[in-house]
């Protein structure tokens, strides 16, 4: 008896650059199984910071497949590949410009399923009445649109217009095992220059505006009016570096507050970590991967109410929730915990247990697998 064949499947993404829904992609391709699915990977552009790991995974890459925003022969290429691999799925990012070609080539290739995977929430485009208009003509195309969460969920269907039997809710997850670490918290501060006494709160986040960082910053300075060994790490990169630096000087934490950067190794540094953070407006944020990689390391997380991060963020469980744009808020939660160590460590097994219950790399990749074989060849 002959093997069935693979399940063929083109993953369309515009390039890869840092942020939680890239690095969700990279894990899920890093996790697939290669006996069921063959995978092929197209890049709409270049392959970008994070595409250039996916290179190195080893699947079929092509790449520079439009040469401009409205490149239409794109499409044209795109469908010509769709039919020479002979792909059973395509399987979009939610960037806009693949949703546009990537529905379109699917349609001309005559493949059999198209499946969108959103990780967006409030998301403001210029035009953006027309681009949501637009969107919601082109999910026509679309067999399955994938939600990061329950609630998630039933945003798309209300402000996208989404059929509900088109929505599968997936929750994010990442590989608890990138996170842990064989450092002691001492030898973890004392590799990045930090006092190892006094306890330690981190943020992870690219430094942009919606992540308001600047909240963090002001709750940081009450917490060290409180517990004065207190030590803060911000991060991440981006356009808001110079700012935030700026600030922090202000506020006199340039003793207590120190920038690392893009990290790319954090269980080396959560292992240090007592208190994560995220102080994020509601623009874009639906359920933070950077928030899920600190709670697999054991760390309670305190952070605004913002998406549908209710979902994980239990009160008194996996951590504290807080208002938006509250500087005092934020700071009194953070801390509650640095000062019961007792409800931190319980926060933070709670935190991890969550993780290998729900939130894994191995249960996301099963359900996108799952979803993908709704779409096997007859």
């Amino acid at each position: 008896m002959t093997n069935p064949r693979k399940i063929r499947v083109a993953v369309v993404v515009s390039h890869l650059t840092i942020g939680g829904a890239e690095q969700l992609l990279l894990e899920l391709l890093r996790h697939i199984n290669r006996q069921r699915f063959d995978l092929y990977v197209i890049f709409l552009r270049e392959p970008g910071i994070l595409g250039k790991e996916i290179l190195q995974l080893g699947f079929p890459v092509i790449t520079g497949i439009i040469r401009s925003k409205f490149d239409l022969t794109g499409v044209f290429k795109l469908t010509r590949l769709f039919k020479n691999f002979q792909i059973d799925v395509v399987f979009l990012i939610n960037h806009l410009n693949t949703l546009f070609f990537g529905v379109l080539a699917g349609k001309l290739a005559g493949v059999r399923n198209c499946i969108n995977w959103e990780n967006e929430t409030f998301k403001k485009y210029p035009f953006h009445h027309l681009t949501m208009l637009g969107r919601r003509i082109l999910h026509l195309g679309i067999d399955y649109v994938v939600a990061a969460a329950k609630g998630h969920g039933d945003y798309i269907a209300v402000e996208e217009k989404i059929p509900r039997s088109k929505i599968h809710v997936i929750y994010n997850g990442v590989d608890p095992e990138r996170f842990q670490s064989s450092l002691s918290p001492e030898e973890a501060l004392s590799r990045l220059g930090i006092p190892t006494q006094g306890p330690v709160v981190s943020i992870v986040a690219a430094l942009r505006p919606d992540k308001a960082h600047h909240v963090f910053l002001r709750a940081a300075r009450m917490v060290v009016d409180a517990i004065s060994d207190a030590q803060f790490l911000v991060i991440g990169d981006g356009p808001q570096m110079s700012f935030l630096k700026t600030l922090a000087l202000d506020l006199n934490l340039e003793k207590h507050v120190h920038f690392l950067g893009f990290q790319r190794q954090l269980g080396d540094i959560f292992v240090a970590v007592d208190v994560n953070c995220l102080s994020s407006y509601p623009q874009q944020e639906t359920l933070s991967v950077a928030a899920i990689e600190a709670m697999s390391a054991g760390i309670p997380i305190v952070c605004t109410d913002v998406g549908f991060m209710n979902e994980i963020v239990i009160p008194n469980e996996t951590g504290f929730l807080v208002p938006v744009d509250a500087p005092d808020s934020l700071a009194m939660k953070i801390i509650h915990v640095l000062k019961n160590h007792q409800q931190q460590q319980y926060m933070g097994h709670q935190a991890r247990k969550l993780v290998d219950e729900t939130l894994s790399v191995h249960q996301m990749a099963r359900a996108f697998e799952n979803l993908m074989l709704l779409s096997k060849p007859g």
